[in-house]
């Protein structure tokens, strides 16, 4: 398969803020070493793609697929390949002028603040909101939002707290006016995924 010369589609899956991080050096590299070639991106909408790259609707999915990723490594055969890319931490993340920007979260002031979570689905509960219920608490989710972008312009202008993965925090176009801090309670690493369909590995 020779990229110089190839003259293909490529259609791809990932969230904004991902493809914020991603498609400047992609596109670099696509106009310097594959000419012929064309990427499409694919809003995506669900932490399951399998379908999407099962059915020939995309070609790679890349994001957070954690029950994906579980089922694939001790599942039985399939045609979907992944590779691990690469892992981040998550923040807490608040306008800079936010009440609570100059003092220790605890875990009391996180309950009792109202939060923004970036939800592809719209469903108001996530790895967050499982963490916070071993420990017997909970948040109010104000506002469901499915794009990073949009969730760090309403952060940066309102009292909610969201929290995000470190690394896409400039991918929300607000850094500036946001401040991160660490979570006063313990939930894991997000690991970002590729996945393709063994058909697609050349």
């Amino acid at each position: 398969f020779d990229l110089s010369k190839a003259t293909v589609t490529f259609r791809m899956a990932m969230a904004d803020a991902t493809a914020a991080l991603w498609l400047p050096a992609l596109v670099r590299e696509v106009e310097k070493e594959a000419p012929g070639i064309d990427v499409r991106m694919v809003p995506l909408t669900t932490r399951e793609p399998r379908p999407m790259l099962l059915h020939g609707d995309i070609d790679l999915a890349i994001g957070f697929f954690p029950g994906v990723v579980t089922q694939l490594a001790g599942g039985p055969d399939t045609p979907i390949r992944h590779e691990l890319l690469y892992s981040g931490k998550y923040v807490c993340v608040m306008r800079k002028d936010h009440p609570l920007a100059k003092t220790t979260l605890t875990l009391d002031s996180y309950c009792a603040a109202n939060h923004l979570l970036v939800s592809f689905s719209g469903r108001a509960r996530g790895l967050v909101d499982e963490a916070l219920a071993q420990l017997g608490r909970k948040r109010r989710i104000l506002l469901t939002v499915n794009q990073f972008f949009t969730g760090g312009r309403v952060v940066a202008n309102s009292d909610l707290l969201t929290v995000l993965p470190r690394h896409l925090i400039a991918s929300t176009g607000m850094t500036g006016a946001l401040i991160a801090k660490d979570l006063p309670f313990q939930i894991p690493d997000i690991h970002i995924d590729m996945l393709w369909h063994e058909r697609d590995a050349r």
